[in-house]
């Protein structure tokens, strides 16, 4: 099914960071000026970089080798979402993951998944996933007009009965993905800037993650035009069973890294806090082997409560739900506060 597409709407080509550059301002100052103390804690790790990156904002979610930005939490899902964007021209310091089979569990969706799914009739299968389509269309634009639509990464549609017919699969990835194009199209249109970067659910190889990678850049390209499709971000969402040297060989050829620890794996002690630290640090040590400067995130509970662990091998960040996040925020601007005092100490030669 190939409707709605549009072969002259190029994307704004305003480049974007991933990260925000630490300031000067003082911890104090910046504590007593919080409404809260997870207001501070947010505005900690974020306030300082927004003059910074509205300055000279960069598109590519590469950082130099040997810098350390700001440990990044990110939003996950909806539960926290602002009702409304930030000022005009303003960007957020990184996306915030959406996992899209959170929409087939919505009223509107779930019993249509469930009948294309088990469908015998091709006729009646075609007709349901056309409806699927529009269903996903929707919940596309209501994304993008949301907070979250300045800056998002949306995965692939995945689920166990999914994975185990991959001509549904495919199929799937191919109306969601033109619902999503079709949606930024037409908000494109009316003028307003989006970001949408895409993440392949659970590559087991290289060679499988470039097989997705170029149909999402090929639905891309037929949809929006090459513009679009040469400056979309497309990252891995690898689960904690992926083997440590194909991890490496995916961050090669993939724009940033996402390790899951929400992933139905067989191996639940790997979802440990201490199990999901460790396998991340060997999963880091070969990303960064392949590519010294590739951002690597982690996700889901495990990682919310590795956070030390993962700030102090060096992960870029985490992405973290809404019951989690005040914690997260203070534990990360703790860590940021206490790393910028070590700094400072061993520049003044131990005598601070």
């Amino acid at each position: 099914m190939k409707g709605e597409r549009q072969q002259d709407q190029n994307r704004n080509s305003v480049e974007r960071p991933f990260k925000y550059n630490a300031g000067d301002r003082a911890i104090g100052a910046e504590m007593s000026q919080a409404a809260s103390v997870a207001s501070a804690a947010a505005e900690f790790i974020t306030e300082a970089g927004r003059s910074a990156g509205a300055e000279a904002p960069k598109r590519a979610f590469m950082r130099r080798a040997g810098d350390r930005p700001s440990f990044l939490v990110l939003r996950e899902g909806a539960e926290d979402r602002p009702l409304f964007r930030d000022e005009a021209g303003s960007l957020p310091g990184g996306p915030c993951l959406i996992r899209s089979e959170e929409w087939l569990h919505t009223p509107e969706l779930a019993g249509l998944y469930e009948c294309w799914l088990n469908s015998e009739d091709e006729f009646q299968a075609e007709r349901t996933l056309q409806r699927i389509y529009y269903r996903l269309r929707a919940a596309s634009a209501a994304l993008l007009e949301s907070a979250d639509g300045a800056w998002a990464a949306v995965t692939l549609l995945y689920t166990q009965e999914l994975a185990a017919a991959p001509a549904k699969l495919a199929e799937l990835h191919d109306v969601q993905l033109e619902a999503l194009f079709a949606a930024v199209a037409a908000n494109q249109r009316l003028g307003r800037d989006s970001r949408i970067d895409l993440l392949a659910p659970y590559p087991a190889s290289a060679a499988e993650f470039a097989v997705k990678r170029e149909f999402i850049e090929d639905v891309a390209e037929q949809t929006l035009g090459h513009a679009y499709a040469a400056a979309c971000s497309i990252g891995a969402l690898v689960a904690p069973d992926v083997q440590p040297a194909a991890a490496g060989e995916i961050a090669r050829i993939a724009d940033f890294l996402v390790l899951d620890g929400a992933a139905d794996i067989a191996a639940p002690e790997e979802l440990t806090a201490e199990g999901f630290a460790r396998t991340a640090g060997e999963v880091l040590a070969a990303v960064r082997r392949v590519k010294p400067a590739a951002v690597v995130l982690a996700a889901g509970a495990p990682a919310a409560v590795a956070l030390a662990d993962l700030y102090r091998i060096g992960m870029s960040g985490i992405f973290c739900s809404a019951g989690l996040r005040t914690e997260a925020l203070l534990r990360a601007a703790c860590l940021t506060w206490m790393a910028r005092q070590d700094n400072a100490d061993t520049a003044a030669g131990g005598w601070l």
